[in-house]
């Protein structure tokens, strides 16, 4: 395999020295090890030969793999995820996450002031706080075998769309047309947050990709429907003296002006 190739892989991942899995492609196997996520669609994973978000170890093993062949990498604590640093435990108050209204719980994965971690304790005004990776300390088995090479254009996309966002590309419709990249958002994407960050790494990977086409993220977002009032039929005393119903109206008028001055 060379170096931009995007390939599809069926993959298993280790970690520790029990060899505990917790990440796979393989639904059943999800299943059966009570890793699996519902929010996740198993299906052959795309990756890209070279990338930097891969460990070194795994690039280097799809630089001189072959397809339909079953491959094993192991990665130790040091090249993985890391030794872990007791520097990185701290401790914050009850307060920081009263801020951002959240109510901090033994193992609940958080985010403050940009960094990730995972609450180790809480006791009365104080929550310790791991900013360790989960796996930190622990060697990685990494096993794959590659099923295909991917050359669809549309199929690249996808695949991007599914490194960088967390809802099934599938969702998405993909489009190309002369030197334009057309993608469009699902409507549960929308107003997701989430979506605002993985849209420009998304771009930035398309380009870096198909360097000469243009891109088009398109968001289409209907207007609210107005609901119209029926307007009341006058009675019979305001059609007799329509006169002073037009000078109860000009009085009222001026009232509300009083009550919310410009």
């Amino acid at each position: 395999m060379n170096d931009g190739d995007f390939i599809k892989i069926n993959f298993e991942m280790y970690v520790g020295e029990d060899r505990k899995l917790v990440s796979t492609n393989n639904e059943q196997l999800a299943k059966d090890n009570s890793i699996f996520d519902e929010k996740l669609k198993y299906k052959e994973t795309v990756l890209i030969v070279g990338s930097e978000n891969l460990f070194p170890e795994i690039n280097e093993s799809f630089r001189n793999a072959e397809t339909g062949k079953d491959y094993e990498v192991v990665i130790t604590a040091e090249n993985a995820y890391g030794i872990r640093d007791s520097k990185n435990i701290r401790v914050h108050t009850v307060r920081e996450f009263q801020r951002q209204k959240v109510d901090p719980v033994p193992g609940q994965e958080i985010s403050i002031n940009g960094k990730r971690g995972r609450v180790i304790s809480v006791t009365p005004g104080r929550v310790l706080v791991d900013y360790n990776h989960q796996w930190a300390g622990k060697s990685v088995l990494y096993k794959y075998n590659i099923a295909g090479i991917v050359d669809d254009a549309k199929e690249k996309i996808k695949a991007l769309i599914d490194y960088n966002y967390n809802v099934d590309s599938d969702k998405f419709q993909v489009s190309i047309g002369g030197k334009d990249i057309t993608v469009t958002v699902p409507e549960e994407t929308k107003f997701d947050p989430v979506w605002i960050e993985a849209k420009y790494r998304l771009v930035n990977d398309i380009r870096k990709h198909f360097p000469s086409m243009d891109i088009m993220i398109v968001e289409s977002y209907k207007g609210e429907e107005k609901k119209i009032e029926e307007t009341a039929p006058a009675d019979a005393a305001s059609a007799e003296k329509p006169e002073k119903a037009e000078s109860k109206s000009e009085s009222d008028g001026s009232k509300i002006e009083q009550e919310h001055p410009q």
